[in-house]
Order: C-alpha cells, then sequence, then structure tokens
C-alpha cells in the first residue's frame, strides 16, 4: 500500500463511512469492486439488470461506440440501447456509420432515436468517440437534456466539456448524477474551464513526468467539488473523487493497458456498473465514487488476465478489444473470490 492510502475493506466507501466532508483516501482494490458487482437471480429480467443508453461514436470513430457497447454487454449488462448521434457527418473512407458498426459486433443491441421523446434508460454513457468541434448542435442539446435530468450519466471524451458548462450555468432544480472520465489532458482541460487556475498544485509541467499520488487526488477532489460531478482521472494509476470527500485510487494498473480504445472499454464497464445500480446512485450519488473505482479496478484485471501479466512474467501486448473480451471470465473469477 502507498503512503497516505488506507485499504477500503470489501465493499466499503472509505473508513469513515458515510457522511460529506473529506473521507480518509483509501486504496480500491479487487474485493472492493467484486463486492459492486450484481448477480443475476430467479426474478432478474433484461430490465432489472440494468438499462445503459449510449450516445458515442461518430463517423471519424465508429469504433469506439463498438468497444463501449461491447465491453458494457460482457461486464453483465441486461439491455444496451444505441442511440446513433444526431446530424453526424456522413463516413469517409468505407467506414461504416457507428451504428451499423455496433450492430455488426453486437447484434442484441436495441437501437433507438430520441427524436420523439426522451428514451427511459436506467444510466447513460456519452461523448465516447466524439470530437466537441464536430457535434451538431441538435446533439449537444440533447445531451445537455441528459445533464439535467434524473438517470446517472457516465461523460467521457469530447462531452466532457459539457460538464463544465452546466456548472457555470443557473442552478438547475434537477442535475443528474454524473461521473467524468477524463485522462491527463482532459483533466487539465477541465481544471482550466472550471476556473481553477492553469494546473493543480503539485503537477509537473512535463507531460512524461507524473505526478506523485497525493498531488492528483487532491486536485480530482478539487474538481469534483466545484463542478458537482464525481471525477475517474484515469491513468497509471487511477483516482475517483467524489464531490462529498470520498476519494480512492486504484492501481498501478498494467502498461499493457496503454493502447488506443482502452479508455472506451473502461467508460463501457463503468456505464453498465452505473446502470445496474441505478436506483442507488440516484438516492445517493455518491455512489459514482465506489463505481468508478470498481469499474477501474475490473478493466485492470481483465487487461492482466488478457495479457498474461500477472507480476511474475512480462506478459504480452493486448488490443482495446482483448481486455474487452477477457470481462467475463475476469467477472467470475472476482464472484468467485468474493466472500
Amino acid at each position: 500500500m502507498s503512503a497516505g492510502f488506507e485499504d477500503a475493506g470489501a465493499g466499503g466507501i472509505g473508513p469513515e463511512g458515510g457522511g460529506s466532508g473529506p473521507r480518509a483516501p483509501i486504496r480500491w482494490g479487487e474485493a472492493d469492486a467484486a463486492a459492486h458487482l450484481t448477480v443475476p437471480g430467479a426474478e432478474s429480467d433484461k430490465y432489472r439488470r440494468g438499462v445503459l443508453g449510449l450516445r458515442t461514436g461518430s463517423a471519424a470513430y465508429p469504433g469506439a461506440a463498438v468497444l463501449g457497447a461491447e465491453a458494457a454487454w460482457r461486464a453483465g449488462l441486461g439491455l444496451l440501447r444505441y442511440v446513433p448521434p444526431l446530424g453526424d457527418d456522413p463516413p469517409e473512407f468505407g467506414l461504416p456509420t457507428p451504428a451499423a458498426a455496433v450492430l455488426a459486433a453486437r447484434p442484441e443491441t436495441v437501437f433507438a432515436s430520441d427524436a420523439h421523446g426522451p428514451l427511459r434508460c436506467d444510466a447513460w454513457l456519452v461523448g465516447s468517440g466524439t470530437d466537441p468541434a464536430r457535434r451538431g448542435f441538435a446533439e449537444s442539446a440533447a445531451i445537455r437534456r441528459l445533464l439535467a435530468g434524473e438517470a446517472p450519466v457516465v461523460l467521457d471524451a469530447g462531452a466532457l466539456g459539457l460538464l463544465a458548462e452546466r456548472a457555470s450555468a443557473e442552478p438547475s432544480p434537477s442535475r443528474a448524477p454524473t461521473i467524468a472520465t477524463p485522462h491527463r489532458g482532459e483533466f487539465l482541460s477541465l481544471w482550466r474551464a472550471a476556473g481553477l487556475g492553469e494546473s493543480p498544485a503539485g503537477w509537473a509541467d512535463d507531460r512524461a513526468e507524473s505526478p506523485g499520488e497525493s498531488a492528483p487526488r487532491d486536485a480530482a477532489s478539487a474538481l469534483a467539488a466545484r463542478l458537482g460531478a464525481t471525477i475517474l482521472l484515469k491513468g497509471s494509476l487511477t483516482i475517483a473523487a467524489t464531490p462529498g470527500g470520498f476519494s480512492a485510487a486504484c492501481g498501478p494498473a498494467t502498461p499493457w493497458l496503454a493502447a488506443a480504445g482502452t479508455g472506451d472499454v473502461l467508460a463501457g464497464i463503468l456505464g453498465a456498473l452505473v446502470a445496474s445500480h441505478a436506483a442507488a446512485v440516484r438516492a445517493d450519488p455518491e455512489l459514482l465514487g465506489p463505481l468508478g473505482a470498481s469499474a477501474a479496478v475490473l478493466h485492470d484485471a481483465a487487461a492482466r488476465l488478457a495479457a498474461g501479466d500477472d507480476g511474475t512474467t512480462p506478459g504480452r501486448p493486448i488490443t482495446a478489444l482483448d481486455v474487452a473480451h477477457a470481462l467475463p471470465e475476469t467477472v467470475a473469477r472476482l464472484l468467485a473470490a468474493r466472500v
């Protein structure tokens, strides 16, 4: 265990339990992640196991939609609804549309449109594989409606900027419980957009240099408080921080995860976990912290399984799809070890 962090204990959210205000930072492990996995029972159906809506992918990046959908299904989701981006550009280079790519990869996916009113989903994953500079007005408006709704939202990649916009707007009577998933560069952009300065204290100016554990933890907590949303700061050491003071670190992750598309897989895992716990998240948005940390641990465990990285051998190269394909066995292993 690294200095400054406490063990969470299986399923806990920190040594000081619930309540608001800062709590002792904790290290999130496989036992903690396993405690947040759901197992279907005799009364389960596809709706009770969680319904996740996706607004991901674009003509330029259809693969992001595929990776998120693949991961969400393999993490144990009950139903996935894919909503094609509004006003998207026509595909180039002979690429399929994101919807066609998702259908080819995961034919059990349900395709829908919110043109005639909001769709009912337990949670939403938006932004993966999208470019805010190319997103049209209609699609941005649709995402803003989700952020002002009741269903929890996982914000990734091209949709992250809308979180800072929401925070600076007039208070809304309804704001969806939200978890944002920035990597280091996206985090710094959010930090500046939130008016917190040029960069957090303790962060190296050189992108190649990683800050120590305390600096990203403190920065993630500060940004979560400013934006009113949980922050999952991705990296070799991933930090989950909530507005109410929960803070957890996961990792270091296997270096084989440093590959294109793995962030889309993480977003899909997180979307599935949030959808399966949606009622509890609506009741207490602080639960997004433990769920974000659990998704990061599950992501790393699946990558280690795919890469053969058991800590004693170098392992082997993997792709993002390899990580998604390793999820069912990883879930089974974590559940088997659960006490």
